[in-house]
């Protein structure tokens, strides 16, 4: 009886090694009344691939990039944050003050690896909206989440909007995305981080593909803006013909792109003071001091 009770024990011991685990938490952030949830077959990613996440809150003056880097023996995270808060200002524009912070941390690959197999698990889900009208909010939010393996990318969420019922169907995988990602790394010690050139770089490439996919878009006007504020900040040279074109086109966004090409030049051909510039007066002046910059 001792060695069939021992087969027994060990046998189970085995089964439950071997089991799938738990992502009752993960599929718990997909319980709504406005869609259901299924699941397809989760997908595997591989330890090198490289997450981005992204949020923001319209009203709230707040945007947010956060980039994982695996390397050896654990992952670099870069955490940029704008964060302008909300004031009234009675100037022709808002002052100019880019409210920018840029930290980093370090996270362990086993954390990694475990934030990576939640993120499967949205990705796997499969959302079907109710039939339902629960009204709207006045509460406007970007959420984004985005995982590359070299040049291919397993999935790419992404949704700025105001919350209604209707559309939670559509931001329900991203938003569950960026929570994960930010309970995976609330206990990290971020430190101040100074730039490097690959960061700034990485922050150029970032702002000038996503400028591509957002300029159009409907609900994506603020997240432009702070965009645009934000490269000013932590990008390179990279970012001036981006900003060129938002000068040339003339389809909003010309005052942050003013200030943003001043940082990222050293050179300043603004009207002072800077929240009162016109702007048809200093585009020109603009213009001519990025054809230098050719």
């Amino acid at each position: 009886m001792r060695a069939i009770s021992v087969c027994i024990s060990i046998c189970i011991a085995s089964t439950v090694a071997g089991a799938d685990p738990d992502y009752g938490p993960v599929k718990k952030l997909f319980e709504s009344d406005n869609y259901s949830a299924t699941w397809g077959t989760t997908p595997t990613y591989a330890s090198d691939a490289e997450l981005e996440i992204g949020t923001g809150n319209g009203h709230g003056g707040t945007l947010g990039w956060m980039r994982f880097k695996p390397g050896k023996d654990g992952v670099d995270v870069l955490d940029v944050k704008f964060d302008e808060g909300w004031h009234p200002y009675k100037s022709k524009h808002p002052p100019d003050k880019a409210p920018v912070t840029v930290k980093a941390a370090r996270f362990s690959s086993d954390g990694y690896t475990a934030l990576l197999k939640n993120l499967a698990v949205v990705d796997a889900a499969i959302l079907t909206p109710r039939e339902t009208d629960r009204g709207h909010s006045t509460s406007d939010f970007w959420v984004s989440a985005r995982l590359t393996v070299g040049k291919k990318m397993p999935f790419d969420l992404d949704w700025a909007g105001y919350w209604a019922s209707k559309s939670e169907v559509d931001f329900a995988k991203p938003n569950a995305a960026v929570k994960l990602t930010k309970k995976a790394v609330e206990k990290l010690d971020f430190k101040d981080h100074k730039l490097t050139d690959a960061d700034r770089a990485w922050a150029s490439a970032k702002f000038v593909n996503d400028w591509k996919k957002y300029k159009n878009l409907s609900g994506y006007s603020w997240v432009c803006g702070r965009y645009i504020e934000t490269i000013g900040v932590v990008g390179d040279s990279a970012a001036l013909p981006t900003l060129r074109e938002i000068l040339t086109e003339n389809k909003g966004g010309e005052y942050y792109a003013i200030n943003a090409v001043t940082r990222l030049t050293g050179k300043d051909v603004r009207d002072k003071p800077v929240e009162e510039m016109d702007i048809e007066k200093v585009r020109p002046k603009v213009l001519e001091l990025l054809k230098e910059k050719k």
